[in-house]
């Protein structure tokens, strides 16, 4: 049985945003940072694996259909950029 004394929520993430955002909702957590590769060019490879392997699960595999994933990361000095979402976000990335 779970100690309830214990968090029995862990946020897998370095991120201090993240960790922010858990901390605003007062309950006990964990944090454990992941060793993950988060580079640009893994995180690129990584989700172009991923679309693929979910397109193909459904693909009728009768039709002999190739399924090609991709997907792009941009970079800034090294640092990666995500989706603004709004014309106001992608002004200040700029």
């Amino acid at each position: 049985m779970p100690d309830a004394s214990k968090p029995c929520l862990t946020l897998a993430s370095s991120s201090r945003y993240r960790r922010e955002l858990l901390e605003r909702l007062r309950i006990p957590f964990d944090v454990i940072t992941p060793d993950i590769d988060e580079t640009p060019e893994t995180t690129a490879v990584r989700l172009s694996i991923a679309k693929a392997r979910a397109a193909a699960a459904r693909v009728t595999h009768a039709s002999g259909a190739l399924v090609i994933g991709s997907d792009q990361v941009a970079t800034c000095d090294g640092r990666q950029i995500g989706k603004p979402g709004t014309h106001d976000n992608a002004r200040a990335q700029l």
